[in-house]
């Protein structure tokens, strides 16, 4: 059971990338938790658990995995973001369970796989030649993130010698035409070079210097709005680590709170990612969580043999410079080849009494994160009516609309959000009145909200405001140092 839904996620994630909406995100995160949940209580009561789900080495996966929820728990952009990290939460199921298969079970989900890079790469040439909106829409949002997958792939095709997947993937490469993904590729060779003669910085010393060369020239090739990006977003992410450098902001909070962190009226391009994975990941989840996590990706890496292990070296130094890994599908991809067969063997069978006691705690919990995720999909419906009502004129009815979850601690923020963009057209009060009375409770909610900075410094901007704008500054101050 447990192969099937991850040859479903795997095989099928990657196309569904371009479609992924919340109502299908939160589906897939509900499918692969509630497979992974049954699993374990069918062998808990049939023929008993793998000894090795208990391995020290999955103790870093739990640290990280709790230290990042924490993070999200108490991340000032909770509202926004709680659930993104059902995404990292899959990708640490996948990483886990698959530990767990039989070889028969693994040959099958790699199959799987390897047919969604062909469906995959199929889209690809439909988008091409067909819809002829490749470039504009690529199958994976981002034709660096689709090299990235690409690169992900080849050593995994060339492991089972499938010669025309790599060639097709290989032409991804080339199409996207991603400087990212050939300095991952780059670096995967280095090391596969390395390991080949030996492994002796001596003997390889000339080799390594040559890719060190080619991989600088590569990447002077990156146009300089580009690489000009990629620092402002660096620094970004290194400035919210800065402001909490334990906890972080929450998974997936980059997108939020980046446009505070940089300078007002400076130049800003901003981006949904950081385009550097490590400091993203440190800039949202604090230190501890990172360093649990980055342990146990270089422990892994580290562990695993083969050519698939050059693919998941290619990832890594593809991180350092893009946001591949931020993408589902690709992230899912990265965790499967991450993973590799347990160490203990055998069965141990837990006591049907603390089978039944775990099984009574995790039907309600399963319940709660249903219920949660409709009262998102609820709230999403609620802001789509609001505006409907606002654009009609009737203000009234947009903040009824959205009053039940001004109640609520989760949506209270991104609630007071919503309505004060929408009060801009608002007759019934005084031109911005609304809309500042919005944007302060949302500052009291969340200090770190860039939105409700920028519209009060709009507001506040106003003849006869000067107290107020330059109190607003004050305030500015003290919390981006």
């Amino acid at each position: 059971m447990l192969a099937y839904i991850l040859t479903f996620v795997l095989g099928l994630a990657p196309a569904l990338q371009s479609v992924f909406d919340l109502p299908l995100q939160l589906a897939l995160q509900q499918g692969v938790l509630a497979a992974c949940l049954a699993w374990l209580f069918l062998r808990a009561f049939g023929e008993g658990l793998p000894r090795g789900m208990a391995s020290r080495r999955f103790y870093p996966l739990w640290t990280a995995a709790a230290l990042s929820l924490l993070s999200v728990l108490f991340s000032p952009f909770r509202g926004w973001i709680f659930n993104e990290w059902g995404n990292y939460g899959v990708g640490i199921l996948i990483f886990y369970f698959a530990s767990f298969l039989t070889a028969r079970e693994r040959d099958r989900v790699q199959r799987a796989v390897l047919w969604g890079a062909w469906l995959l790469f199929a889209l690809c040439l439909l988008q091409a030649f067909a819809l002829g909106n490749f470039q504009t829409q690529p199958p994976l949002t981002n034709l660096n993130a689709l090299a990235l997958y690409a690169v992900m792939i080849m050593p995994a095709a060339l492991e089972r010698k499938a010669w025309p997947l790599a060639v097709a993937m290989l032409v991804l490469v080339i199409w996207t035409q991603s400087v990212g993904a050939v300095l991952a590729l780059l670096a995967a060779a280095g090391f596969y070079a390395v390991s080949r003669r030996g492994g002796h910085l001596k003997e390889n010393g000339l080799l390594l210097a040559g890719l060190a060369v080619m991989a600088v020239a590569l990447f002077y090739l990156l146009q300089a709005d580009s690489v000009a990006g990629r620092i402002t977003w660096w620094r970004v992410a290194w400035r919210m680590f800065s402001a909490r450098p334990l906890t972080g902001f929450g998974h997936a909070a980059f997108t939020w709170a980046q446009a505070g962190f940089q300078p007002f009226g400076a130049f800003r391009e901003h981006s949904i990612y950081a385009h550097n994975y490590y400091l993203e990941f440190l800039a949202e989840n604090g230190l501890p969580a990172a360093a649990a996590w980055f342990w146990l990706l270089f422990s892994a890496v580290r562990s695993r043999s083969g050519l698939v292990k050059y693919g998941l070296i290619a990832a890594l130094a593809h991180s350092l410079v893009d946001f591949g890994l931020s993408v589902p599908a690709d992230f899912w991809l990265f965790c499967w080849l991450l993973s590799s067969p347990a160490e203990e063997a055998g069965v141990f069978r837990p006591s049907r009494r603390a089978a039944a006691a775990a099984l009574s705690f995790a039907l309600p919990l399963c319940a709660a994160l249903g219920g949660l995720d409709l009262r998102s999909l609820a709230f999403g419906r609620a802001c789509a009516r609001a505006g409907t009502s606002a654009e009609a004129g009737d203000f009234g009815a947009a903040e009824s609309c959205l009053a039940p979850f001004l109640r609520s601690r989760l949506f209270r923020e991104p609630a007071l959000e919503v309505l004060a963009g929408l009060s801009a057209g608002d007759k019934s009060a005084p031109p911005g009145f609304k809309q500042a009375v919005y944007w302060e409770e949302a500052l009291l909610e969340n200090r770190y909200a860039p939105a409700p900075w920028a519209g009060l410094r709009e507001i506040y901007s106003a003849p006869g405001l000067q107290k107020e704008a330059s109190g607003l500054d004050k305030r500015l101050g003290e919390v981006y140092r």
